[in-house]
């Protein structure tokens, strides 16, 4: 598979003596109950970013904004494949099944369920979708049903003015949804009637074109995480994120 290639406007983290928003949960990493408390910390904060906090660079997340996405596929997905100014719904829902920070190993890991993605945006194809020519431009809107999600991240200690900071690198993970329907308007110049059967034959086959763009999916959406971590932890310290 080529690896994804993604283009977006980075926040700028510029570290300065940033404290946590007083609506967040904090956790001190000496109490007994340390894990428990990143977990309910997560699932506390969630629902609140509705709304940016950007005195820790924290954008958005409903809906959470990417100004552009390129993606070449393979296999039965075999096009290339733009999309601008996309919006994704749905992942202040997520229900946090684990969530941790290992200091000895220096990971963050986390798993859980968001039932339901809804991911808008502009498109622009042209290749072949399982040997049939797909080309257009417009307006797509994917649905996405019970994404069981799993991500360990690492990260390297940064000292700096006598704080430490995160710096994200790397990161494996799984994203598994449990159905996926997608809709693209003015395939093929807006003929309606190839446009119709390209988007039924491809929610028919979602599971076998999943296949072919899984790895490039997990590709962008972790560089696009690992991104917003960066701008947190590299305006908020350890030191008063945890302590």
């Amino acid at each position: 598979m080529t690896r994804t290639q993604i283009f977006f406007f980075a926040l700028v983290a510029v570290v300065s003596c940033a404290k946590l928003p007083a609506n967040f949960k904090k956790c001190n990493r000496k109490d007994p109950k340390w894990e428990e408390c990143v977990k309910e910390a997560i699932v506390d904060a969630l629902p609140q970013l509705t709304k940016s906090f950007d005195e820790v660079n924290l954008p958005n997340f409903e809906p959470l904004w990417i100004p552009q996405v390129a993606i070449a596929g393979g296999g039965n997905v075999a096009m290339t494949q733009n999309y601008k100014n996309c919006k994704i719904f749905g992942l202040t829902k997520m229900k946090l099944d684990k969530a941790g920070f290992d200091f000895d190993n220096k990971t963050f890991e986390f798993s859980g369920i968001v039932p339901e993605l809804i991911l808008t945006g502009q498109y622009s194809l042209d290749g072949k979708v399982m040997l049939l020519p797909v080309q257009g431009e417009g307006d797509i809107t994917t649905t996405i049903k019970n994404v069981e999600v799993s991500c360990s991240m690492k990260y390297e200690e940064v000292k700096k003015k006598g704080k430490t900071y995160m710096q994200f690198a790397g990161a494996k993970g799984q994203i598994k949804p449990s159905s996926i329907v997608f809709h693209f308007d003015n395939l093929f110049n807006g003929d309606k009637l190839l446009g119709d059967e390209i988007n039924k034959m491809m929610n028919e086959n979602w599971k076998l074109l999943y296949e072919d763009i899984e790895e490039t999916l997990l590709d962008a959406t972790t560089k696009i995480f690992i991104n917003i971590l960066n701008n947190f932890f590299g305006k908020l310290s350890i030191e008063e994120a945890f302590d």
